[in-house]
């Protein structure tokens, strides 16, 4: 029987070798404990992959071998942040679902604010959950202050709002570059015309186009990035107003999806709403949390404590 990769007509060296079902299983176990990923047997294949491409880096010829590297060798949590960069998809862009940056701005945010105001309080925290490379921070702060630029014309309190938005991942070169807040024309190329001329800045040329894109201060100002595993909930951001988690929870096991949601809901203020992938999480019910119906969107408002 022909072997699957052969079909692919790749380099000798670049097809990995066969996994057994006791290497996949410990495998999938592992990565699943530690991150929350769920590798179905119909990914085994684009696993293998993954850690092929580490294992031929280290001459290690076993995936048995290379798992006891990861566990048991002293630079075992520096590989597995590498095999974490391989295996998360870190494709994101600048407002990338559009929807839910129109009920964001059109809806979310003039009744959150204008319920704050009633209270007196001018202060509003939103949290990008799984933020990859930082482009979902930073479309929430040029969102934010986008409407906070009409605000007059809302008939409401324009100066003296006191944003913090927080970014999160567990991909550590990932949250490296969204510090740097630089990204490529292609990074930036769905993303509004008004906003990237607002807020962007050309920061490098080649042959008299940009070639590097810099986020401007007034935003970098008020976004702030850290690493955090949302499988772990004893480190995570609570007292938010906004959370969004958008394409983070698809690999994730139905069960720990649904207890990540609990946990991320909980995380909300009472009033706050939480922004998920369209089908992401279906039919959630939970007390004191209840569906906001937008078109093309997903969100949740926490609306009591519980």
């Amino acid at each position: 029987m022909e072997h699957e990769e052969e079909k692919w007509n790749l380099p000798a060296d670049s097809i990995p070798p066969v996994m057994s079902a006791v290497e996949y299983a410990v495998w999938h176990k592992f990565i699943q404990e530690r991150c929350g990923l769920y590798f179905t047997q119909n990914r085994q294949r684009y696993l293998r992959q993954r850690l092929w491409e580490r294992m031929r880096l280290r001459g290690i010829k076993s995936y048995s071998e290379y798992y006891h590297y990861v566990v048991y060798n002293a630079r075992g949590e520096d590989e597995w942040a590498n095999i974490l960069t391989l295996l998360l998809n870190n494709e994101t862009s600048f407002f990338r679902h559009a929807p839910s940056f129109e009920a964001l701005v059109g809806r979310v945010l003039p009744e959150l604010l204008k319920e704050k105001n009633r209270h007196g309080v001018n202060s509003i925290t939103l949290w990008s959950a799984g933020c990859a490379t930082g482009q979902e921070a930073y479309s929430l702060a040029m969102a934010f202050l986008d409407f906070l630029a009409t605000a007059d014309e809302r008939g409401m309190q324009r100066a003296g709002w006191q944003l913090k938005i927080t970014g999160t991942d567990i991909d550590l070169p990932a949250l490296e570059k969204a510090r740097r807040a630089q990204y490529k024309p292609s990074e930036v190329r769905y993303m509004p015309q008004a906003q990237c001329h607002r807020y962007l800045r050309v920061v490098a040329e080649e042959k008299g186009a940009p070639s590097k894109y810099q986020v401007v201060d007034a935003v970098r100002a008020v976004t702030q990035f850290g690493t955090l595993n949302l499988i772990d909930p004893a480190y995570w951001v609570s007292g938010q107003d906004i959370i969004f988690c958008q394409n983070v929870l698809l690999y994730f096991e139905l069960e720990r999806r649904l207890a990540v949601v609990q946990r991320l809901c909980q995380c909300l203020n009472p009033g706050g709403f939480l922004f998920l992938a369209p089908a992401e999480v279906v039919g959630l019910k939970l007390p004191g949390i209840q569906l906001v119906r937008q078109p093309d969107s997903l969100i949740y408002q926490r609306i009591a404590l519980f």
